[in-house]
């Protein structure tokens, strides 16, 4: 999704800046300047800051999800011990004493909620007062922990999306400047989209490309 994105913006700002002036200022005040086309199917799969944004939106991604899955499965933890757990499963490498912590905390939560479904199986004629009171304390820690998992859920979608879209108007900025580069050294005044025009004049994709993957 992000890498069709990232097509359909590159796309959309080519044809905007094409239809209107030279990109960059290769085209301002020259005279025999020539037309030239970028092909952005190519520089996307090409640009390899791209490669490493989407790399790490997928790294991201994953920590969201784990987040999320861990709040599912372990509902009667608390906070506080879930964000242990967040910080413990990103760190690379894990220490012995990381390993002993999750397993710790995972217990806790495996024994929590063995307790509760225990007293579940009960028969209604058979729960005592203690069995009510801690089926009704369980009923609303998961309430509120459902409450909770839809919040982060909203938060963590929220926060990929804005890093997603700040990271693809860095590199489209890149992009913009870098092709105004190569067209003011060809002498080129105007580049179009070769998705917009088939034709017109030289591909400078490869020369693009080259700039932007420079060390």
């Amino acid at each position: 999704m992000q890498k069709n994105n990232w097509v359909r913006l590159l796309a959309l700002l080519t044809i905007v800046t094409s239809l209107a002036v030279a990109i960059g200022a290769s085209g301002q005040g020259k005279s025999g300047g020539t037309f030239a086309t970028v092909d952005f199917k190519k520089l996307s799969t090409g640009y390899k800051a791209r490669e490493s944004v989407d790399a790490e939106l997928r790294v991201m991604q994953k920590q969201y999800e784990d987040k999320l899955q861990r709040r599912n499965n372990m509902p009667f933890l608390t906070e506080e011990e879930q964000k242990q757990l967040d910080l413990i499963y990103e760190k690379t490498p894990q220490t012995d004493a990381d390993k002993a912590k999750i397993t710790a905390i995972e217990s806790k939560a495996k024994t929590k909620s063995d307790e509760i479904q225990a007293i579940r199986q009960k028969p209604e004629k058979d729960l005592n007062a203690a069995d009510k009171a801690t089926l009704a304390a369980a009923d609303k820690i998961f309430q509120e922990a459902q409450g909770k998992f839809a919040s982060l859920k909203e938060d963590l979608a929220n926060q990929l999306s804005q890093y997603g879209n700040s990271k693809s108007e860095d590199l489209m900025k890149k992009v913009r400047a870098t092709i105004g580069k190569v067209a003011e050294s060809k002498n080129v005044a105007v580049v179009f989209n070769s998705e917009v025009a088939l034709y017109a004049g030289t591909d400078i994709t490869e020369a693009v490309l080259a700039e932007l993957n420079k060390k």
